[in-house]
């Protein structure tokens, strides 16, 4: 069967001159036996009901994680979609709430921890175990049941616990007096989300007393070292199985230069007609819009997924899915969770994930329930998908990276920093962390707290800066509205200028806009409706330049003395390109420059390298190695250090330094990664660089869609020099004086 659908799918896929180059089966055995039921120190009434359910015996690390959870330990369990990891903790948890002990469970979204709710409480009702949800949606009766009479298993997410703590009484005390903290799927706590998570929990903790804590994954790469940065505790990690349950065929297509938007709304409809039903993730919620667009061409209805949706139509998606009548579905990460959507058949990867972990996650979601899982990746014409189409096989033997984090923020500590004082009212400053105190400082100018001597106290701003935070990202939004005024949206700076700049084109629930002015200080753009079948987009042009460095840390790289550090960068769009739809290549119809740039500064942190020029190299032919080396290391970095394509950004100088820097105001922790995998990244750079076919300098190796001034200057051959000189010849130390015009 499962031969003959791929047979027939790869003989459709020529219409795009589209193929399937690589499939890899993955089969996982049941995971390792553990203990009996009834050999195990459980309750009689819990016991019976595990074998009810016809559980009599534990899975090897079910029985760990049960042994060192009743032991109070603190522990990471991580094992396989679909092989038990929910009870590993959960039948300790449940035991231990029969003898009177509490327990919280903290889901990443409010969406899971509803969804997980059902599952929850019909095994603890049949123990006698209370159960509930607190957040957001809980109405008012259901707070003061759970306030008066708390239940012994209380279920929430971490946006709940940020608010509340600082506003209610009744709550803080309600948190602070459980007995464990349970974090599920923690793969998704990366970069600045792993930071607002660690706060959090600093605070909980108040930053100094012990409490147990457990977490959760199916697919990540964790140590005892990171246990620690993420959740300010020592802790042990249980490994259980690292595969899912059951089989899924996993496939890489290679796209042959084509769209893979298109093509991939094309394979969504493909399977359709076979009578399976499809799931495609992008990361871009732009991608997503415009994938559901292409698939109402092929006759298919796929809506679309994701994070800014109205709740009331996000269930309406879900029930969809769940009930059989939607054929699929079109989603950016929001459904990459465990959230219950019912029985999907297959997943297709518009785009590489950010991640090896993520992919792991997202596959998952295919063939649950003992049916076969099938799982399509694109691989098109970037510098890493070129290199995977060259490696299919190491496509799926890659390392699970660590989660990047960076707990060192101060733009993710002068939320929580603000929130503690509202909650306390009156703070020693010597209580705090430094990254705290560095966090004050600045609220203070800004008129949040009042620091007087040794103390911080709240101001009348306090409250609301509070209330208007979020533990999503990091930075201000811009309010997205109609001509009309009607709100229609909202994105986080840095990432909206590069969408929300003058004349954009712009997608919003499969409708198109065009931007019609952006007012920075007012935090606001508005937009007016266009023709939803524009034969043209945008893209826009910008220049980055590095205004101060704070070094934090550095070391030699094949000669050259890298720092990491903290960076001011000031972005300017100075205008955009407009691009054809339609046209089989990426071609530029004409480009349209602003009299006056618009621009936008932040701290950041990144890293520096200044390569030397080699002798035989003008100043032009050195900044084209330079930038194009730029480029392949920001590339590089999704293999090496799990960054996504928007994670880092860079800027080159024709003094030879090289800045690669995280995206993400305040730094997310992935440049951090890359520098200390940099000499593992210029490895990969060269084979990117050495193995592309072109004659100088295209998508399959330099060229970046996220290009600031269109792929100009840049050369591959130069780069592949400079890189080769680097790695195989001892060169003496380049510490000059960085100068010129930047490029990025």
């Amino acid at each position: 069967m499962s031969d003959n659908l791929l047979s027939e799918i790869n003989e459709k896929l020529k219409v795009f001159n589209a193929s399937i180059i690589h499939t890899y089966v993955e089969t996982a055995l049941e995971p390792e036996s553990g203990a009996l039921i009834d050999d195990l120190p459980i309750n009689f009434k819990l016991k019976e009901a595990l074998k009810r359910r016809g559980i009599k015996r534990l899975y090897r690390f079910q029985e760990e994680a049960f042994n060192r959870i009743s032991k109070n330990e603190n522990v990471i369990i991580i094992s396989g979609t679909g092989t038990g990891k929910t009870e590993a903790f959960l039948i300790p948890l449940l035991n231990k709430a029969l003898e009177g002990e509490r327990s919280v469970l903290v889901y990443p979204t409010k969406a899971l921890a509803r969804d997980q709710l059902a599952r929850i409480k019909a095994f603890a009702d049949e123990i006698g175990v209370k159960v509930a949800v607190l957040d957001g949606d809980t109405p008012k009766e259901e707070r003061d049941e759970i306030y008066d009479n708390p239940p012994e298993v209380l279920i929430t997410n971490p946006d709940m616990i940020h608010i509340s703590l600082p506003l209610s009484k009744r709550f803080r005390d309600l948190i602070r007096s459980v007995d464990h903290l349970v974090f599920d799927e923690i793969h998704v706590y990366e970069g600045v989300l792993g930071a607002h998570l660690r706060m959090i929990i600093d605070r909980l903790r108040d930053f100094k007393r012990n409490i147990n804590i457990i977490g959760s994954s199916a697919t990540i790469g964790f140590s005892q070292f990171l246990f620690q940065e993420l959740f300010g505790e020592d802790g042990v990690v249980i490994q259980g199985t690292k595969r899912r349950r059951g089989i899924a065929i996993h496939s890489l297509i290679d796209t042959a230069g084509g769209s893979r938007w298109v093509l991939s709304a094309y394979l969504a409809y493909v399977l359709v007609k076979m009578g399976l039903k499809p799931l495609i993730f992008v990361d871009s919620q732009q991608l997503a819009e415009l994938i559901a667009k292409r698939a109402e061409r092929f006759g298919i209805d796929l809506p679309v997924h994701r994070a800014g949706l109205p709740a009331k139509e996000r269930h309406k998606i879900e029930e969809g899915l769940r009930s059989g009548r939607l054929d699929g579905v079109v989603a950016t990460p929001t459904l990459e969770l465990g959230i219950d959507i019912g029985s999907l058949d297959a997943v297709i990867m518009a785009e590489q994930p950010p991640s090896y972990s993520k992919y792991l996650q997202r596959a998952g979601r295919a063939g649950r329930g003992g049916k076969i899982g099938y799982v399509f990746t694109l691989l098109s014409t970037d510098p890493i998908d070129a290199y995977y189409l060259r490696r299919p096989q190491e496509f799926f033997n890659r390392e699970i990276i660590p989660l990047p984090l960076d707990i060192t923020n101060v733009e993710v500590a002068k939320v929580h920093a603000a929130a503690y004082v509202l909650e306390k009212q009156r703070v020693q400053l010597s209580v705090f962390p430094e990254v705290y105190r560095k966090a004050l400082v600045e609220l203070e100018k800004d008129g949040i707290v009042k620091i007087s001597g040794e103390y911080v106290y709240p101001t009348v701003k306090a409250r609301e800066f509070v209330l208007k935070s979020s533990i999503r990202g990091i930075g201000p939004s811009i309010k997205i509205r109609d001509t009309s005024g009607q709100n229609l949206g909202e994105r986080q700076l840095p990432e909206a200028l590069y969408d929300l700049y003058p004349d954009a084109i712009y997608l919003i629930s499969k409708r198109t806009y065009k931007v019609q002015k952006l007012d920075l200080q007012g935090l606001e753009v508005r937009v007016s409706r266009v023709n939803d079948d524009l034969s043209y987009y945008t893209k826009p042009l910008y220049e980055v330049n590095l205004l101060e460095f704070k070094p934090i840390s550095n070391k030699e790289v094949y000669g050259m003395k890298a720092e990491y550090g903290e960076m001011l960068i000031t972005v300017y769009i100075t205008g955009y390109v407009i691009k054809d739809v339609y046209a089989k290549k990426e071609k530029d119809r004409g480009m349209v420059m602003y009299e006056e740039p618009i621009s936008f500064s932040y701290w950041t942190k990144g890293i520096i390298i200044p390569h030397p020029s080699l002798p035989d190299f003008t100043i032009d032919d050195s900044m084209e190695a330079f930038h194009a080396t730029e480029h392949v290391l920001i590339s590089a970095g999704r293999v090496v250090a799990g960054a996504s394509q928007t994670d880092l950004a860079g800027i080159s100088y024709p003094s030879g330094h090289v800045i690669i820097y995280d995206s993400a105001i305040g730094g997310s922790g992935v440049a951090k990664q890359l520098f200390e995998r940099l000499e593992d990244a210029y490895e990969v750079a060269l084979d990117i660089v050495s193995k592309c076919d072109c004659e100088d300098g295209c998508p399959k190796c330099i060229y970046s869609p996220y290009c600031g001034n269109n792929n100009r200057v840049l050369s591959r051959k130069k780069s592949m020099r400079l890189i080769d000189f680097l790695i195989h010849s001892n060169k003496e130390s380049n510490e000059n004086e960085r100068w010129g015009k930047p490029i990025v």
